[in-house]
């Protein structure tokens, strides 16, 4: 995936720089309307690209939002600036828009099939941005043209039916697996995402001088769920895993220990924390779903 995600975000830079290179190259050949419109469109598409790699690859929602907004903000303010002021307003909006719903998509995919839909959305911004570069060209070169009424919109319609049947195939097959398809039905995935729905089972280590608990994932959540701890004592976690489906208990975190979207990989995974203060801590899922406690005494 984290190579998929570098190739993706090659494709970003390149498309995205030589479509901006080309608005500053023709500046003077395009109005006003055009011009504005071409940097929404790239902004966009951009922003929305942009946050989803990012998205994917980190997961931490805040600082994803954060980054993508500036990144959106910043190509919308670029492919704007040769065009007007107004220009830059629409194109900077755009990228912020596209850039936090990007963000947003790109960390609930981490939890789904990254690589496919990561592809779904590297073709539709490849199919975009190469549009974009044809109309700066055809519109800055008075030799060429494009009769739009010679695309017959049966083929476009015909090709959308063979993308949406292809999409369907693959996630018909075991290349999609989302985390609700092991459950039998809705209302279980309900049942088990529930606080209630996993009894408690609690942990006592404040005794030992170097404590070390043993952690089992289940698609219920995580046993045991009830840590007690000593103040300022490292206690080492040892998680087993032995879910093989991507679902959002393959990410575990304690944001009060600095521990965060941990990748847990099928099999064994060591951490370790501190506390130097008492009270309640929190660790979950990679969405919040699936919680436990660390009582710090």
């Amino acid at each position: 995936m984290t190579i998929f995600s570098i190739i993706s975000a090659a494709f970003v830079a390149i498309g995205t720089g030589v479509s901006i290179y080309l608005v500053y190259r023709n500046k003077n050949k395009l109005s006003n309307v055009p011009g504005i419109m071409i940097s929404m469109v790239i902004a966009v598409i951009t922003g929305l690209l942009t946050g989803s790699i990012i998205g994917i690859t980190s997961g931490e929602t805040f600082l994803v939002i954060g980054v993508s907004m500036i990144i959106g903000f910043v190509i919308g303010f670029l492919a704007g600036h040769p065009v007007g002021i107004l220009a830059i307003l629409m194109g900077s909006i755009s990228g912020l828009m596209g850039g936090i719903i990007g963000a947003i998509l790109g960390v609930f995919l981490q939890f789904i099939n990254p690589t496919i839909l990561l592809g779904i959305l590297l073709g539709f911004y490849i199919v975009i941005i190469g549009f974009v570069n044809v109309y700066i060209f055809v519109e800055s070169n008075n030799n060429f043209s494009i009769d739009t009424q010679e695309l017959s919109p049966f083929a476009i319609i015909a090709g959308g039916v063979v993308l949406v049947s292809l999409f369907l195939f693959i996630y018909s097959t075991d290349m999609v697996k989302l985390p609700t398809q092991s459950a039998p039905s809705q209302t279980q995935v309900k049942r088990d995402s529930s606080p209630q729905s996993t009894s408690k089972t609690e942990v006592d280590v404040t005794n030992e001088s170097k404590p070390k608990v043993k952690m089992l994932v289940t698609e219920k959540g995580y046993t045991p769920n009830v840590i007690r701890v000593k103040k300022g004592v490292t206690v080492e976690l040892e998680i087993e895993n032995p879910l093989k489906n991507n679902s959002c208990l393959s990410t575990f975190m304690i944001p009060d220990f600095n521990i965060n979207n941990v990748n847990l990989k099928v099999g064994t995974t060591n951490l370790s924390f501190t506390s130097d203060k008492t009270g309640e801590y929190t660790f979950s899922c990679g969405m919040k779903m699936f919680k436990g406690t660390v009582i710090v005494e």
